[in-house]
């Protein structure tokens, strides 16, 4: 086949990934500006390759014309998650999207495969718009957690080595590091909530850290700068001592504040033009 040809089949799995991981690193993004804990942590895409495609196809007797249909991962989205408990998560926030199907589940994690290999993969249909017109194509989206990708990434590397071939020693072995894996995420599951509290906090800080600096700039353009200053060395003062509590209320009377000094400056645009 033309390398032209691959070239056009493969277009809108390109232009699918680069939609899929902007949407969702977008979503990610969106639970952590509304302070909300993200299942996402990291997104990455890929287009199969025409040699991956061709073997995959020759292993498992897929004629050319049945690809599209058959080879389900040509667009692949991956999706890591800090817990186990997110991967459920993520699953029911696709589910409930109105611009992906989703076509069937394969759960690698409930029923492990004989290697050791652990993941939760979601065969979707979505749409893009071409210069043709809109196709609906498939992509597969794995997520797991950071452990299961790091165990996957080795795995992957060493069948790469031994063409699918791992000696029975090393497989042993991966299948052992398997185990550990499993016991990781149940031991990182079990301090969740206190990983979460801690993150959260992180995040709460650095929002009012934002919000409080934003107010202080505003000020230096609305009142007396000695003032202002002022009030900035006594922002540091409390962020110094890692007191949320206490940065939160001086958040919410540089709030009052600053509210004060717009309200005098609209009265004082208001008695110039009566004058």
């Amino acid at each position: 086949m033309e390398i032209q040809l691959w070239r056009e089949i493969l277009s809108p799995y390109e232009q699918a990934v680069t939609e899929l991981v902007e949407k969702f690193q977008h979503l990610s993004l969106e639970h952590r500006e509304r302070g909300l804990y993200s299942p996402i942590e990291q997104v990455t895409g890929r287009v199969k390759s025409i040699t991956s495609i061709l073997e995959k196809m020759k292993r498992k007797k897929i004629p050319f014309e049945e690809m599209e249909e058959q080879v389900e991962d040509i667009a692949g989205i991956r999706i890591i998650c800090q817990f186990v408990e997110d991967i459920q998560r993520v699953s029911d926030l696709i589910d409930g999207r109105s611009d992906m199907e989703i076509k069937c589940i394969k759960d690698y994690i409930a029923h492990q495969k004989e290697s050791g290999y652990r993941s939760y993969h979601l065969v979707i249909y979505y749409h893009v718009e071409t210069l043709n017109g809109p196709k609906k194509i498939q992509a597969e989206i794995q997520i797991r957690t950071m452990a299961m990708n790091f165990w996957a990434t080795i795995e992957h590397s060493l069948q790469y080595k031994y063409k699918t071939n791992i000696p029975p020693h090393v497989k042993e072995r991966l299948a052992n590091a398997a185990q550990a894996i499993i016991a990781l995420d149940s031991e990182m599951s079990s301090v969740r909530n206190e990983i979460m509290n801690a993150q959260n906090s992180s995040l709460m800080q650095r929002n009012l850290v934002m919000d409080i600096l934003q107010n202080i700039e505003n000020l230096y353009q609305k009142s007396n700068r000695r003032e202002v200053e002022k009030i900035q060395d006594e922002f540091y003062r409390i962020y110094a001592s890692n007191d949320l509590q206490q940065l939160k209320r001086f958040h919410q009377q540089l709030d009052i504040i600053a509210e004060g000094y717009c309200a005098q400056a609209v009265t004082s645009e208001g008695w110039d033009q009566n004058l």
